[in-house]
């Protein structure tokens, strides 16, 4: 890798790491090995940057920026063997999403709307709805009322909404479409933004470490050593 290449990387990572919770150092800490593992870790490509911390105490922080999405973690991180296991803490509390109330709008098809804590409507969520036979209806919310096909004359069950990307799944709600009506829902959004990287693990490569997770892996370079560990009196990432 070249030295600009490197101190891009650096920079990047240091960006990103900034945005992570500070990590608690004691004054004057017991001498112990540090796992060789411990240090700060940066991920960059034109798109995306992520940054990994993992503290001597067993403690870690990931932040994830790409697109539109942004994604962190905390918690515990132990060694089996040659990889880091991951364990979130707290597990984060994933969104949630339920019936609402039925507003009425007259001589209007039968729409429907997904709205957030303040009333505004969320977009881009993926919206599937099954009927008593045939195959279900995929589509999109762009933001606004989502309006009923006037092509489709089956009878609706259920509706499901779903964004993989922010751990958004509703499972399957009951659903009665009318003419003149328009069924709203509520997504709570608990922890929004928080991964669960529980059962995800790094494991050693040069030296780089790839975070392996359900749904891919990323490769981090280190940037920084580890800092003094803690004291066991210090008081717990926050």
């Amino acid at each position: 890798m070249s030295i600009s290449a490197s101190r891009r990387i650096f920079i990047i990572g240091q960006t990103i790491l900034a945005l992570l919770p500070p990590a608690v150092c004691a004054q004057a800490a017991p001498a112990r090995t540090a796992d060789p593992a411990v240090g700060e870790y940066s991920s960059a490509t034109r798109e995306l940057i992520a940054g990994l911390r993992l503290d001597p105490d067993g403690g870690f922080e990931y932040g994830l920026t790409v697109g539109s999405l942004d994604e962190r973690a905390r918690g515990r991180w132990k060694r089996e063997g040659e990889r880091i296991v991951l364990v979130s803490e707290p597990r984060p509390t994933p969104p949630s999403i339920a019936p609402d109330r039925i507003e009425n709008a007259p001589g209007q098809p039968f729409s429907i709307r997904l709205l957030g804590p303040g009333g505004q409507d969320i977009p881009m969520v993926d919206l599937r709805i099954d009927f008593e036979t045939g195959p279900p209806l995929e589509s999109y919310l762009a933001g606004g009322p989502w309006t009923w096909p006037a092509s489709e004359k089956r009878r609706p069950r259920f509706v499901t909404f779903s964004k993989k990307a922010y751990g958004i799944d509703s499972g399957r709600l009951p659903l009665r479409a009318e003419d003149g009506k328009i069924a709203t829902f509520r997504l709570t959004p608990n922890d929004l933004g928080v991964v669960d990287l529980t059962g995800a693990y790094l494991e050693p490569n040069g030296d780089e470490l790839i975070l392996v997770r359900r749904d891919g892996s990323l490769s981090f370079s280190r940037i920084s050593d580890a800092s003094p560990a803690p004291s066991s009196s210090s008081p717990p990432l926050r």
